[in-house]
C-alpha cells in the first residue's frame, strides 16, 4: 500500500529548496526510493504567502532547466537516483498523467498557503492535485519544520464520522510499521454540525475496519484520541502539543471549486500543520476521468489529450541539458 514507495515524485516550484527537499530526502532515504524531480513552468508565476511577488521573477526556459538540474545534482550528490522532467504545460494534466505513466507511489508537493483562506485570490494546484492523483500526496505546509535526519515516532490519522478510512488506515499502519512509529487515530466532533455524534475512544473502534484495525493493534504501539470542537482547530492542536511527525487525512474534502475546498477542514489542516499532511484518498474525481483505478465507472481521457500529454512528457524528458 505504497509504504515502501519505489519511485517519488517531488512537485517544485524552484523557490522550496529548503522546504522540500530534506522531506524528499527523508522519505526517499527510507526506502531507497527514485525521485522524479518535476517543475511545472506555469508554477513560476504564481504568488509567494511569504515574500512579495517581485522577489520571485519569472525564469525563462534555459535558467529553469538548468535551475531544476542544479537540485537533481544535489539529490544525485547525496545518492539518490534522480531524473528532474520539465513541465510545460497545465500541471493538473501533466502531473496525474506522470504518476501514471512512471509508476509513481507518492507525490510530494510544497504549500506556501496562509491558514487564514482570505489572504489568497489566485489559483491552487494542491486543490486541483489532490483530487487527480490515486496514490497518497504529501504535502508540506509552510509551517512543517524541516525533516533533516528527523526520525518519525508519531503518526496520526485524523477521521471523520463520514468518511471513509479503510484504505488511509492501512496506508498508516503499514506507514507505522515502516518507521516503527506510533499510530494515533484521532476523531473530532463538532456538537454544533455532527448529527451522528461519536464521542468516545469505543465508539470510534466500532467504526474503524476490524481486521486492519486489528493489525495495527498486533505490530504497531496504537491508541484512539477523541476531541470536541472545531475539527481543523482541534487537529492542529492535537498535532502541536502531542509533536505528530506525520498526519494523514482520509479526504482532501471538497475539491469541486476553489471556495468549498478553501472553506474546508483539509485546507486549513494542511496550511497550519506543523507537520508533513499525506492525503490517502482512493476515490478522486480525476482519478476517474483519467481512468486512475478509482472507481468501475472509470473513462480514459479524450486521444489527443492523452498524445498531446505524452508529446509534452518525452520532450520534457528529453531536454538538452546544460554542459
Amino acid at each position: 500500500m505504497w509504504c515502501t514507495p519505489e519511485v517519488i515524485l517531488g512537485v517544485t516550484t524552484l523557490s522550496d529548496e529548503q522546504a522540500l527537499l530534506p522531506h524528499i530526502i527523508n522519505q526517499a532515504r527510507q526506502s531507497g526510493a527514485k525521485i522524479i524531480l518535476a517543475h511545472a513552468q506555469s508554477l513560476q508565476g504564481r504568488q509567494n504567502c511569504r515574500q512579495p511577488p517581485l522577489s520571485r521573477p519569472t525564469l525563462g526556459t534555459r535558467e529553469t532547466r538548468e535551475a531544476l538540474d542544479r537540485l537533481a545534482r544535489q539529490l544525485r550528490w547525496l545518492g539518490f537516483t534522480c531524473e528532474p522532467i520539465l513541465l510545460s504545460g497545465p500541471p493538473e494534466l501533466e502531473i496525474p498523467y506522470l504518476v501514471r505513466s512512471c509508476g509513481v507511489d507518492r507525490v510530494l508537493i510544497g504549500f506556501e498557503e496562509d491558514p487564514d483562506p482570505t489572504t489568497r485570490k489566485t489559483s491552487l494546484l494542491p486543490e486541483q492535485l489532490l483530487r487527480g492523483v490515486d496514490v497518497p500526496v504529501c504535502v508540506i505546509g509552510r509551517n512543517a519544520v524541516h525533516a533533516n535526519r528527523v526520525a518519525i515516532r508519531n503518526i496520526t490519522l485524523a477521521v471523520s464520522a463520514e468518511s471513509s478510512c479503510e484504505v488511509p488506515l492501512s496506508f498508516a499502519c503499514r506507514l507505522a510499521q515502516e518507521h516503527r512509529a506510533a499510530l494515533n487515530v484521532l476523531h473530532v466532533f463538532d456538537p454544533e454540525s455532527d448529527g451522528d455524534r461519536v464521542s468516545t475512544p469505543q465508539e470510534v473502534v466500532a467504526r474503524l475496519p476490524f481486521s486492519t484495525w486489528r493489525e495495527a493493534e498486533l505490530f504497531c504501539p496504537s491508541q484512539v484520541a477523541v476531541r470536541e470542537g472545531r475539527p481543523a482547530d482541534e487537529i492542529l492542536s492535537y498535532c502541536r502539543s502531542t509533536q505528530q511527525d506525520l498526519l494523514i487525512l482520509c479526504s482532501p474534502g471538497n475539491t469541486l471549486s476553489e471556495k468549498a475546498w478553501r472553506d474546508g477542514v483539509s485546507y486549513r489542516t494542511i496550511a497550519g500543520a506543523p507537520c508533513p499532511v499525506f492525503i490517502a484518498d482512493r476515490h478522486s474525481e480525476v482519478a476517474v476521468a483519467l481512468n486512475i483505478p478509482g472507481g468501475p465507472d472509470a473513462q480514459k481521457i479524450p486521444p489527443r489529450a492523452e498524445q498531446t500529454c505524452e508529446v509534452r512528457r518525452k520532450e520534457a524528458m528529453n531536454y538538452q541539458r546544460p554542459k
